[in-house]
C-alpha cells in the first residue's frame, strides 16, 4: 500500500505516503452528534484537498484529486499520481507506523480534504492531518 493512513483523533488522519507510489484512500464521512452515527450526504458537495509544506504557504504543493463515490453513503476518494508523488521530498530515514513520530520535517507536509457548496460556498473541513513522505529507491532511468 502506498498511501497508509494513521488515525489521530476527530477529524485528523495521518499519513505515510511512499515517494513514487500512486496514493489513494477511500474516506468514509460520518456526521455525530447524531444517534446513530450517520454518512454525510454528499450530494450538494464538491470535495477539493491540497497539499502544502506549512500551514502558512502561499501556494500548494500538490492537488489531490478528488472524487465522490457514493453521495448518499458519504463515501469519497483522494488520489495523488505517482509522478507527483516522486517529486516530494522524502524524509532523510524510514518511515512506518512505529516511527513516524520522530521523522525529519524535511519528508513531513501538511493537507486537508475540504467539502463545499452553494454561493457564496460554504466549505467544512473534513480531513485533515500531515504526509509523512517515506524515501523511494527505484527510480526511472534515463536513457544513455
Amino acid at each position: 500500500m502506498s498511501f497508509v493512513p494513521i488515525p489521530i483523533r476527530d477529524n485528523r488522519v495521518h499519513f505515510i505516503g511512499r515517494q513514487g507510489g500512486t496514493w489513494s484512500c477511500a474516506i468514509t464521512l460520518i456526521q455525530y452528534g447524531v444517534d446513530p452515527p450517520t454518512p454525510i450526504d454528499l450530494t450538494e458537495y464538491s470535495v477539493r484537498g491540497q497539499i502544502r509544506k506549512t500551514f502558512t504557504d502561499t501556494s500548494p504543493i500538490a492537488a489531490f484529486l478528488c472524487s465522490k463515490v457514493d453521495d448518499l453513503a458519504g463515501k469519497l476518494n483522494i488520489l495523488l499520481e505517482a509522478e507527483t508523488t516522486a517529486a516530494l521530498t522524502a524524509c532523510k530515514t524510514p518511515v512506518d507506523a512505529t516511527n513516524y513520530a520522530n521523522a525529519d520535517k524535511s519528508g513531513q507536509f501538511v493537507y486537508d480534504v475540504e467539502i463545499c457548496k452553494g454561493t457564496p460556498e460554504v466549505v467544512y473541513r473534513a480531513i485533515q492531518g500531515i504526509i509523512f513522505v517515506d524515501a523511494e529507491v527505484t527510480r526511472l532511468m534515463k536513457s544513455l
